[in-house]
């Protein structure tokens, strides 16, 4: 049996509907002194490992970040997008930025100051940028990445435009269920549900919500079109997200170690991210 299919068997028939942010925890994948504690203390015990995880990040570029491509393609310029996690912006990917640079990629970004404008508006704005970053790069298909939030959005902007998407890449983020997150961004989401609202059409909509009607939302729940390559990266040990929404079916699933918040600066976890690039680095160019 393979480790997912160990994890599925363990899983309700429909795990959505039971998700309770207040009481779902994994207890097995803590350390032996956390299973006791409370599920929102637990979680927060795991996050605050993210102070490790930046001091491990610091080691790695002393030691020249180049070395984490070691084994791999030169990135030949190929120009990456980076989307920032829920309410962060383009300065939040910076980690992620310079390892990509040091591997040889162009990293680029789509000029957020915030992530916490609705979804669809969000993607309608990334597209004209990445239309002209695939015409500067001789109509090769864009590669992009994106935390938690942006893993969102990078999907949902593959979905709006595959053909100028080559692959997208997810780092935490909870694309089976876009509202399987836990206690941390509850008020900041309640409070931008306020504000979507103002705006009558948005209202009618339901933005902020998961019955929300828009283009972006109705895309969130179809399969991407065939051929088109999806990677999502998770953590078990997740404190902001429930992780087994971050395992999206019929698309390429890899756990790794860590932190939510530390998913953009871990060394092994920046690792695997240029390993799935160098993936798609492999193929040649579907350009006419």
């Amino acid at each position: 049996m393979s480790d997912e299919a160990e994890y599925d068997a363990d899983w309700p028939t429909d795990w959505r509907q039971e998700h309770q942010p207040g009481q779902w925890w994994a207890p097995r994948f803590l350390p032996g002194w956390m299973k006791a504690l409370p599920g929102w203390l637990a979680r927060g015990a795991v996050e605050s490992r993210f102070g490790i995880e930046i001091g491990e990040f610091g080691v790695a570029s002393m030691r020249g970040l180049q070395h984490l491509n070691e084994g791999l393609p030169d990135g030949q310029g190929r120009p990456v997008l980076l989307i920032p996690g829920f309410g962060f912006g383009d300065a939040a990917t910076a980690p992620l930025a310079f390892t990509l640079h040091a591997a040889g990629y162009r990293p680029v970004f789509p000029h957020i100051v915030a992530n916490v404008e609705c979804s669809n508006l969000t993607v309608n704005r990334m597209i004209p940028r990445v239309e002209k970053l695939v015409s500067q790069d001789g109509g090769r298909e864009l590669l992009v990445v994106g935390h938690s939030r942006g893993g969102m959005l990078a999907r949902g902007l593959q979905a709006r435009v595959p053909d100028l998407v080559d692959t997208s890449v997810a780092l935490g983020s909870p694309v089976d269920h876009e509202f399987a997150f836990y206690e941390m961004p509850l008020p900041a989401l309640k409070v931008l549900q306020r504000v979507f609202w103002l705006n009558p059409i948005l209202k009618e909509k339901g933005c902020g919500t998961p019955e929300c009607t828009c283009t972006y939302m109705r895309l969130a729940k179809r399969p991407l079109p065939a051929g088109e390559r999806f990677v999502s990266i998770y953590t078990r040990t997740d404190g902001v997200v429930d992780w087994r929404a971050c395992v999206v079916p019929g698309h390429e699933n890899i756990p790794v170690a860590g932190t939510h918040l530390g998913m953009g600066l871990k060394p092994r976890t920046l690792r695997v991210v240029l390993e799935v690039l160098a993936q798609a680095c492999e193929h040649p160019p579907d350009v006419e």
